[in-house]
C-alpha cells in the first residue's frame, strides 16, 4: 500500500514540473463586421393575452405561445 502512494505522489510531482502555460490570443477582427448587410434578429419570449367571459364579466390572463403556459398565476379583470 505504501508503494503505490510512492508512485502516486511521484507521478503527481512530475506532472506539475512539465506544465505548460496556454494564451489565448485576442483577435480583434473577430468583433468587427465585415458584411454591412447583417441583421442581427432578437428572439424574445412571445406572449398574449387570453381573455374569458364569467358571469358577464370579462377576465385576462397572459399566456406565453413560446413556452406553453400561463405566466400570470390568475386570471384579472380586463
Amino acid at each position: 500500500m505504501m508503494k503505490i502512494a510512492k508512485i502516486i505522489l511521484a507521478v503527481t510531482v512530475l506532472a506539475n514540473i512539465f506544465v505548460i502555460n496556454v494564451y489565448a490570443e485576442y483577435n480583434d477582427n473577430y468583433y468587427t463586421a465585415s458584411n454591412s448587410n447583417i441583421v442581427i434578429e432578437t428572439r424574445g419570449e412571445i406572449t398574449g393575452y387570453k381573455y374569458k367571459y364569467f358571469n358577464g364579466v370579462k377576465y385576462k390572463r397572459l399566456w406565453s405561445y413560446t413556452y406553453n403556459r400561463w405566466i400570470d398565476p390568475e386570471w384579472t379583470l380586463a
